[in-house]
């Protein structure tokens, strides 16, 4: 008598459910990873603003202000302050002699404005600090501008 052997292993059900088993919980710990890293990335901020400052005269300089609006919705540009150093080396602030423009600017989304402004008595600009409004929310932002 001749005895077949018969060999078993594992049926393809068994297989597909074990990958899934594991699989699936990978899955998860994979998903909270990301939602992990994604609060570590950073914003852009919706408004930003730099500045560029050159010598007029011997104690006046020209500042040109560009604000830029990366965000969905029109902000206003309510008020800008400078901080500098005066010809006598004093510190000093001032909002600037506005050349051919007035405050309150409205900066419509994904665009930007120049204000060009004047600042009589100054050697240096340490600073420009700009106060934006969004009328939606009425939500008052102050903006350090990086200078150029």
């Amino acid at each position: 008598m001749l005895r077949k052997r018969v060999l078993k292993g594992l049926s393809e059900l068994v297989v597909i459910m074990i990958a899934v088993a594991i699989a699936v919980p990978v899955m998860f710990i994979l998903q909270s990873w990301l939602v992990g890293q994604m609060g570590r990335m950073p914003e852009l901020d919706p408004v930003t603003a730099t500045y560029v400052s050159r010598s007029v005269t011997t104690d006046s300089l020209l500042v040109t202000l560009t604000v830029s609006n990366n965000g969905n919705e029109p902000v206003s540009v309510s008020s800008i302050t400078v901080v500098y150093t005066t010809t006598e080396s004093g510190v000093s602030t001032t909002s600037g002699n506005l050349l051919g423009i007035s405050l309150p600017q409205t900066i419509n989304p994904r665009s930007s404005i120049t204000i060009p402004l004047t600042i009589n008595n100054a050697a240096k600009v340490n600073e420009v600090i700009v106060t934006v409004t969004i009328p939606s929310s009425n939500i008052v932002k102050t903006i350090r501008a990086a200078g150029i």
